[in-house]
């Protein structure tokens, strides 16, 4: 098997980080295609990039939009 990984950052104008989201899959290597046959295959490769991405894209928001919170947390305690 082989690795897939998919990542997801959200930068400021600066470009300064201010989130960053990883993801990792096993993806289908040569071999398997050939022992299970290609449509098989692809569809495990389709389902890992599909769960990789819907992973990293919900963690790349949820770190956003809680980064956005304490800023403005510390926003309004002023």
């Amino acid at each position: 098997m082989r690795k897939l990984k998919i990542s997801i950052e959200i930068n400021d104008e600066d470009g300064k980080n201010l989130v960053k989201a990883v993801s990792k899959r096993e993806i289908p290597y040569m071999k398997e295609f050939e022992r299970d046959g290609f449509e098989a295959a692809f569809g495990d490769l389709e389902t890992a990039v599909i769960e990789a991405r819907k992973e990293a894209s919900e963690e790349a928001v949820r770190k956003y939009v809680s980064a956005l919170s304490k800023k403005n947390e510390t926003r309004n305690k002023s």
